[in-house]
């Protein structure tokens, strides 16, 4: 890209070469620490084996999905929304079925959220919170690891992304079809995961005050564009209303009823701090799924940092001045907007807005989240992430307001390079703890690749006769090696129909694999019976394959 061309740009945007130059940059950083070695970065276990099938039994059949995958492996009668499914159904049909072709489209997603988060911040605090929010969601440890791999939750850290960046500009320009945006993203977060659906208070929130702020004369103008997001939102669970008009509202009946068999929560105070913990580090530390012991220190202590940074920007201490390459003029239409920057004062206002609007998602949406789910506040080393994954965003927006107002910011006796210095080291900290928490390049189970590998020796042992794959415990499917098999043709059958029958034993959930387990089975049931062990082998740690066939 040429010189004249990033003039063109930044011109249009009202941002400066070396600025967009460190965008840049940081996007390539950001590229570079999801797509490398992609293939086998996510791991490869039941979600993702059922996941990819359900998606390419949806191509195969030329049908839209209605439900999407199902919200629990244990006692879950009911469904997240469609909309992952759907979103993911070209790059199926692009590579055949080829999981990596979706990890591909989840990766260019994850990467999105790095100059969504950048602009949001910029136009709200100027350049140094809009880099500083941007570098932080490219080395994010959070928003990498949720994009190098297949599963459902993966899409509700851009649909939030998308959501807030709708709902800031509507409010910052006055342009009241960006609410379709938000309405649209919200939808997006809410269908990848039905806990994120704590996303419509704070977009509620924010459409209320502005059809409270704004002229009388307009307000009929912005009542039809919010209700245009509101069609928007409900046409994407379509399939879903109309099932559910048809089924006595089944789903719907089903939530109600269910209830999570885990542990008490714990009191109050302990919830609201926990929680609060937890949702604040685990974008940068992804506490307490890693280093569960010895990083919750840490994890507080990033907690600490951005939570009382963003109390310092919400109570406008230590002075801080406006920057000197002045954020994106708030603009009364199209033709205004980058045209001159805003006044002090208006300037002063958008700052104010656009802190109060992050501050209250992040509060707002942690606040719910700690009382009304008690997973989010149960610590323990299982994956439980998804339930608060909706407030990624609003961290990380928080976190480059808070070291965007310390590079302005004069601490010591009026000298600027001390804020400067203070927010350079502030964001040179919590980049390390992000690296040091990256996810490894190479999945623990070996990913896709080493699935395929099982599966090769899988169809060799088999030998093409009638095979059947069976899983231990029963309640976990055995869908992350029967999908590779499917995909090489392999025609699974029941048991009793088999010639050669596979056991996919899970040690983390059942006792005596690579033996006992198994003899138990065939034992158990008529479809073991006349079957000779023939091979056995761990495609993956924790995992045990044997292979049996039947006599003549």
């Amino acid at each position: 890209m040429n010189a004249r061309v990033w003039d063109r740009v930044g011109r249009r945007l009202g941002v400066g070469t070396m600025e967009l130059a460190g965008l840049a940059a940081i996007l390539l950083l950001a590229a570079a620490d999801r797509l490398v070695n992609l293939p086998a970065r996510g791991i490869w276990d039941v979600d993702q084996g059922t996941e990819t099938w359900a998606i390419r039994t949806a191509v195969l059949s030329g049908r839209l999905p209605t439900f999407g995958s199902q919200a629990f492996s244990v006692g879950g009668t009911f469904h997240h929304g469609a909309l992952f499914y759907d979103s993911m159904m070209p790059a199926a049909w692009l590579g055949n079925g080829n999981p990596t072709l979706l990890v591909l489209e989840i990766a260019l997603f994850g990467l999105a959220v790095v100059p969504m988060v950048w602009w949001i911040a910029r136009t709200i605090g100027g350049p140094s919170a809009g880099l500083a929010a941007a570098l932080l969601a490219a080395v994010s440890p959070a928003l990498i690891d949720y994009s190098t791999f297949v599963w459902n939750p993966v899409l509700v850290q851009p649909g939030t992304a998308l959501a807030c960046l709708g709902a800031w500009q509507a409010w910052r320009t006055h342009q009241p079809r960006w609410w379709v945006v938000a309405a649209f993203g919200t939808a997006v977060a809410f269908q990848s995961h039905l806990a994120a659906g704590v996303l419509i208070l704070p977009m509620t929130a924010a459409f209320g005050l502005a059809l409270r702020r704004g002229p009388a004369g307009e307000r009929l103008r912005l009542f039809r564009w919010g209700l245009a997001g509101v069609a928007l939102f409900l046409l994407t669970w379509l399939p879903l209303i109309v099932y559910e008009l048809g089924h006595d509202f089944a789903e719907t009946r089903a939530i109600l009823a269910f209830s999570q068999p885990d542990a008490p929560a714990p009191a109050l105070l302990g919830r609201l701090f926990l929680g609060a913990t937890r949702i604040v580090a685990w974008p940068f530390t992804r506490w307490p799924l890693v280093d569960f012991n010895p990083g919750f220190g840490v994890a507080f202590a990033v907690a600490a940092f951005v939570g009382l940074g963003l109390v310092w920007r919400l109570a406008g201490a230590f002075g801080a001045q406006r920057p000197a390459l002045a954020a994106a003029p708030v603009v009364r239409d199209d033709h205004a907007e980058g045209s001159a920057a805003a006044s002090e004062d208006e300037w002063r206002r958008n700052e104010r807005a656009g802190i109060r609007f992050v501050g209250g998602t992040l509060i707002l949406i942690g606040a719910v989240l700690c009382l009304v789910l008690k997973e989010v506040a149960l610590v323990q080393t299982v994956n439980e992430e998804q339930y608060h994954i909706v407030a990624d965003v609003p961290v990380i927006l928080a976190a480059g307001l808070v070291i965007g107002g310390l590079w302005r910011s004069t601490p010591l006796r009026g000298r600027p390079w001390t804020g400067r210095v203070a927010a350079s080291l502030a964001l040179a900290g919590v980049v390390a703890v992000c690296a040091v928490h990256w996810p490894p390049l190479t999945a623990y189970d070996g990913g896709w690749p080493a699935a395929q590998q099982a599966a090769a020796r899988l169809e060799l042992d088999a030998g093409g006769v009638p095979t059947a794959l069976v899983s231990l415990p029963g309640f976990r499917s055995a869908d992350a090696y029967g999908y590779p098999l499917s995909l090489d043709g392999v025609n699974l059958v029941a048991p009793s129909r088999a010639d050669a029958v596979l056991i996919l034993c899970d040690s983390a959930w059942y006792q005596g694999c690579g033996g006992a387990a198994e003899d138990g089975w065939l034992a158990d049931n008529a479809g073991g019976r006349g079957l000779k062990f023939l091979d056995r082998f761990e495609p993956a740690p924790g995992r045990t394959l044997t292979v049996y066939r039947r006599s003549p």
